[in-house]
């Protein structure tokens, strides 16, 4: 069940226009149509599935941050990339946050809440998937809603999340109540204005409708974020999904049931080439710190 936007969710505009029509590759095969608005330029599923129907679209086993799983080969490097991606993640928290008081939310099966358990931090975590949640609450307090959550907190994460979240705006209103004075939000999304994005169009992965009801654009992250009390620091690359977006956007652009050989070898060469013509800060994936206000 799908409901239509009249405005846009990020800044509330009403100028809005049809962009183009993307395929749900890997659970419905339906399609979706991306809009834009004029005043802020943000990107959005439009119309969007209902929240309330949106669950069995997560049903996909390539969907791999609710699972642990890495007995394929395509879950394996996945999970090798995420051990990678997780120093990282440590090093902007410990470089642009002050405190040892986080909230990761979104935390998945709880990688991340364990890596920074043993850098020394109080973590909390938010994760609305009750399986998931069953096995971060092993890392620390762990809660189906940002309001259970206790406060203050110094920092708060969010690792490809934002772009699942229905209503920005309360969200980050919630957030900015559990947050101590100064405190930093870091949230990491995909990048739609990215080399990779434009090489692959329609077949470009990280769209991944119904589930990313958000598309955010440098501008439109900026404007979403500050009209909610706080103000863009920095924006830093994420330079390792360049080539999980391209792996698997290879695969869509052949329909192919399965990843080949030829996927992993073309997504490793456009993966590369994505980096290098995005620069420091157009990757397939892009950081953005944020301090309260």
């Amino acid at each position: 069940m799908r409901e239509e936007l009249k405005h846009c969710p990020a800044c509330l505009g009403k100028t809005i226009s049809f962009k183009h029509t993307v395929r749900d590759h890997s659970t419905s095969k339906e399609e979706f149509d991306i809009w834009s608005c004029k005043e802020c330029s943000h990107l959005f599923t439009n119309p969007r599935v209902k929240e309330d129907f949106v669950g069995p679209y997560y049903d996909n086993p390539d969907y791999i941050s609710h699972t642990d799983d890495a007995t394929s080969v395509f879950s394996k490097v996945y999970q090798t990339l995420r051990g990678i991606n997780l120093n990282w993640k440590y090093g902007y928290v410990a470089k642009y946050a002050k405190g040892k008081s986080l909230l990761d939310y979104g935390c998945g099966t709880g990688q991340f809440l364990e890596k920074m358990v043993h850098k020394g931090y109080s973590v909390q975590g938010v994760e609305i998937n009750r399986a998931a949640r069953t096995k971060a609450a092993k890392f620390g307090n762990v809660f189906g809603s940002i309001e259970e959550v206790k406060a203050p907190v110094d920092s708060i994460t969010m690792w490809h999340v934002l772009e699942h979240v229905y209503d920005l705006n309360e969200l980050l209103e919630g957030f900015k109540a559990k947050m101590s004075d100064s405190a930093t939000l870091i949230i990491a999304v995909p990048n739609p204005e990215s080399h990779d994005a434009g090489h692959y169009g329609a077949h470009w992965a990280a769209w991944d409708t119904p589930i990313h009801v958000h598309h955010f654009t440098k501008k439109s992250m900026k404007s979403a974020v500050e009209r909610n009390g706080f103000k863009l620091h920095g924006v830093l690359p994420m330079s390792l999904d360049s080539y999980y977006i391209s792996l698997i956007s290879e695969q869509y652009k052949e329909e192919a049931p399965t990843k080949k050989i030829k996927h992993w070898l073309k997504g490793l060469i456009q993966g590369t080439i994505s980096n290098i013509k995005g620069g420091k800060d157009n990757k397939s994936s892009l950081i953005y710190i944020f301090k309260k206000v």
